[in-house]
């Protein structure tokens, strides 16, 4: 019996220390999976966060109400009123520590490169998205190389560059800091058509720009060359009508410069631009190879409740002066040959938020009387 006792006893210790070893051993290698699960989730978190750190996002909407008048003589085009917005939406890629993949879509007509408005028309169909821009930015040090389609690298006004053109092709930049002086050289190659048979209309452009800050406030003065190529060939030129001939060359040297300063608490701006085209024009157009302006800005809006800025423009831009089709595209329809000034300002709703009303009144600079009033009131949403 006492044998018997003994190895009951024995098995029963033999049970125990095999089993309790394994269900400890059992528990910690669930809790230690449990914890390595954590561990990579929480990796994988981070992993995601670095990436989305990279991205940032923006972009905006324009709601408008623009009214056109026009009276020229021996004319019947009728008063034009339009609903009009826009909606664009940006994005970019912090790729490394100085290149940057950059992209926006936005609404307008496909292939439109002056305007992104979408009228409210067509029985409530759908809008149309395009590509406006898609572009990489190398920037080491004090150099910078642009390539894609991306905004306008150069110093500028609607003069010369609408506010809607993005350029297509390869930008370098130079810049230099030197105590309150800053001296910046932007070049520029793009392609403004591709003709198939035929040359290519490309531009070349060169700009230099120097930026000094004074005790009187800071000025700006910039000359640029843009070098329209193979513009004179009849069947190629992206011109509207009633402005470039196609059988005149574009070469136009534009000179800008710019004072500014905080007048009571708000940055007042005084600039003016002369561009002149000296190219060989066509016969009978000589004389008509110059444009310019003058104009003030006062104050910023869209900040805060109650902000507000104003401008004033003066200008004058004659038949052969610069590239119609890539200029204002609201300044008398986006035609040359036209004089006349734009008035407007803006008032801050709320951050991001801003109303804004513009007035252009523009006549022909030579030739047939042709009077033409646009109003734009505009209510903007940034993001």
């Amino acid at each position: 019996m006492l044998k018997i006792r003994f190895i009951a006893s024995t098995l029963v210790l033999f049970i125990l220390m095999w089993v309790v070893p394994s269900t400890v051993m059992a528990e910690m290698s669930e809790q230690e999976l449990r914890l390595l699960a954590l561990e990579e989730k929480q990796q994988a978190n981070a992993v995601l966060l670095e990436v989305m750190k990279r991205f940032t996002w923006g972009g905006d909407l324009r709601t408008r109400y623009q009214i056109d008048t026009r009276a020229r003589t021996g004319s019947n085009v009728l008063d034009r009123s339009r609903f009009r917005l826009r909606f664009r939406l940006k994005g970019k890629v912090h790729l490394y520590k100085d290149l940057d993949i950059g992209f926006r879509i936005v609404t307008g007509s496909l292939g439109s490169q002056a305007s992104t408005n979408s009228t409210f028309d067509g029985g409530f169909g759908n809008k149309a998205f395009d590509l406006d821009r898609a572009y990489f930015k190398w920037n080491p040090h004090s150099f910078q190389l642009t390539g894609g389609k991306f905004a306008v690298p150069f110093m500028k006004s609607e003069l010369v560059w609408d506010g809607d053109i993005n350029v297509e092709g390869v930008s370098e930049g130079f810049s230099r800091k030197m105590g309150d002086t800053k001296f910046e050289v932007v070049l520029g190659q793009f392609v403004i058509d591709e003709i198939n048979p035929g040359d290519d209309i490309v531009l070349l452009a060169y700009q230099g720009i120097m930026e000094q800050k004074t005790q009187l406030g800071k000025f700006k003065f910039a000359v640029a060359y843009y070098d329209y190529l193979n513009h004179e060939d009849p069947g190629s030129a992206p011109t509207g009508a009633a402005s470039n001939s196609t059988t005149s060359e574009v070469k136009v040297v534009d000179v800008m410069g710019e004072w500014s300063e905080k007048i009571c608490g708000k940055k007042l701006k005084l600039f003016g631009e002369y561009a002149q085209n000296t190219g060989t024009l066509a016969s009978g157009n000589d004389d008509l190879d110059t444009a310019w302006q003058l104009g003030a800005k006062y104050g910023k809006s869209g900040k805060k409740f109650g902000d507000y800025d104003l401008k004033f423009i003066y200008r004058v831009v004659q038949t052969e002066a610069v590239l119609d089709a890539l200029a204002d595209s609201d300044f008398h329809s986006g035609v040359n040959n036209a004089r006349g000034f734009e008035a407007g300002g803006g008032i801050g709703l709320a951050k991001g938020v801003k109303l804004a009303f513009t007035y252009f009144n523009t006549q022909e600079e030579r030739g047939t009387s042709d009077e033409k009033q646009t109003f734009q009131a505009d209510l903007k949403f940034k993001f």
